[in-house]
């Protein structure tokens, strides 16, 4: 896309007040990038030395940031090639409102144009997506969808404070074939199974060395072999918790149902229930498991900073060589948002 009004490239470090002041200005003031440096570091700011993981457009009379699309780079975990990573998601993304000139109706494509550009080999994904966003994706030809929500809730709560009308089993027998327990050490050559793949270090960095949130990993296990590793948080309101499974990594095609063990699991943790939102696995997949889909009448919140009890559906794009599974920790959606400011501003 030639652009004369103006120039693509990824911000630079010593930017970092101007895209501040972007967002700030023209997204929202509020926003815990506005408050809290090290989130945006932890989430865009170490893949590329001198440079964030944020293509900008800048009017080049002005020198003005006019458009911007962050993105977050699978290779600032994984340990792999910055400059070739398997995936990247796509995350703010935000054109200028108040700016009137012939070429800035341009600049929302020109800025993930750029981008699919400097990463061509890199699946890209993207979730929680605008109504401006939807537009564009569906336009382009992208993969779109809404991601799948699954459940399984606690039979044993007297009340539900953070769910509304859960469906509950109430004979849930468990499996002596599976166990599912906490997770001492991650195999090194565990195999991630699903595109994109995420390896051992993948997992260390983004999950367990959360600078805000505390995961932990679970290992589900058929006759004592790891079949898949679950990422989840624990999430607490008032008095009353819940589980989000926020990442999946190997194979979960050949799990029976394990709905019982997972009861354990709440029991142990006195949670609500344990949820997941997830795109491009065959719900039979998630049922069979033991999982029910959440309906109509019933509310598994989405979110919690700050909590709203409503149903959230939450829509995805792809643009992969390989058909894609998205999980909602695959990219911003994991984002903390009630933290003040820091040291940093």
């Amino acid at each position: 896309m030639k652009l004369n009004l103006y120039s693509m490239r990824l911000c630079k470090r010593d930017e970092y007040d101007k895209l501040i002041d972007f967002f700030r200005k023209y997204w929202n003031d509020k926003h815990v990038f506005c408050r809290n440096k090290q989130v945006f570091e932890f989430q865009h700011g170490t893949a590329n030395e001198g440079e964030y993981d944020f293509v900008i457009a800048i009017h080049n009379e002005t020198d003005e940031i006019h458009a911007v699309l962050g993105f977050i780079s699978s290779s600032r975990y994984d340990g792999g090639d910055m400059e070739n990573p398997i995936f990247i998601a796509g995350a703010l993304w935000k054109v200028r409102d108040d700016v009137k000139n012939k070429e800035v109706t341009k600049l929302g494509l020109g800025v993930l144009y750029y981008l699919l550009k400097k990463f061509p080999n890199a699946a890209y994904i993207t979730l929680g997506l605008s109504g401006f966003a939807k537009q564009i994706y569906t336009a382009l030809h992208f993969e779109f969808g809404i991601m799948k929500h699954y459940y399984i809730a606690n039979m044993n709560m007297e009340s539900f404070d953070i769910a509304y009308k859960p469906a509950i089993n109430k004979i849930m027998c468990e499996n002596e074939n599976y166990k599912v327990d906490f997770i001492e050490s991650i195999p090194d050559e565990f195999d991630s199974y699903y595109y994109p793949t995420k390896n051992k270090e993948y997992i260390v960095n983004k999950y367990i060395k959360h600078p805000f949130y505390k995961y932990d990993l679970l290992g589900v296990y058929h006759n004592d072999k790891l079949c898949t590793i679950w990422i989840i948080r624990k999430i607490k309101i008032k008095d009353h918790i819940c589980l989000r499974l926020v990442d999946i990594i190997g194979d979960m095609s050949e799990i029976e149902n394990i709905q019982g063990n997972v009861h354990r699991l709440l029991s142990k943790y006195n949670a609500e229930y344990i949820d997941c939102y997830n795109y491009g696995i065959d719900e039979n997949i998630f049922l069979n498991m033991g999982f029910v889909q959440v309906s109509e009448d019933t509310i598994i919140p989405n979110y919690f900073e700050p909590f709203e009890q409503k149903n959230v559906d939450i829509y995805c794009a792809a643009l992969s060589k390989k058909p894609v599974v998205i999980f909602k920790g695959d990219a911003d959606q994991e984002r903390p948002n009630l933290l003040e400011y820091n040291k940093y501003n």
